[in-house]
């Protein structure tokens, strides 16, 4: 019984090993503790949706077709802590959907369309 590529295969493998094991340290995760993560400050705001046309709205659209007046579009409160992520140097804004306030759709200029996540 004739069996070289199984051994071709193991002495490459070996190799790889090897070659991994000299190159240094292998890279382990970092563990964080399950302490709750301290918040220096909290506030609430409103989100900013971009439009080439029109520049930043503070309101989407929740539907591509747009009616003035109809009861379609939503104003997003976020609320922002800044917080400290254990093993990091910096301080992170942390963003969660505070509310989804919906409002009648103005006149002006059409406002981007709501991403479905926004709105569930």
């Amino acid at each position: 019984m004739f069996q070289p590529p199984v051994r071709a295969r193991a002495v490459t493998v070996a190799a790889f090993v090897l070659a991994a094991l000299a190159a240094g340290p292998i890279a382990r995760a970092q563990v964080y503790s399950p302490l709750p993560i301290p918040a220096l400050a909290c506030w609430d705001d409103v989100r900013l949706f971009p439009s080439l046309a029109s520049g930043n709205f503070d309101y989407c659209r929740s539907h591509l077709r747009y009616v003035p007046g109809a009861l379609e579009c939503f104003q997003l409160v976020d609320r922002v802590c800044l917080v400290w992520v254990p093993g990091s140097t910096d301080w992170t804004e942390a963003r969660s959907t505070r509310a989804r306030v919906p409002l009648p759709c103005p006149d002006g200029p059409e406002p981007p369309v709501c991403r479905r996540l926004d709105l569930q």
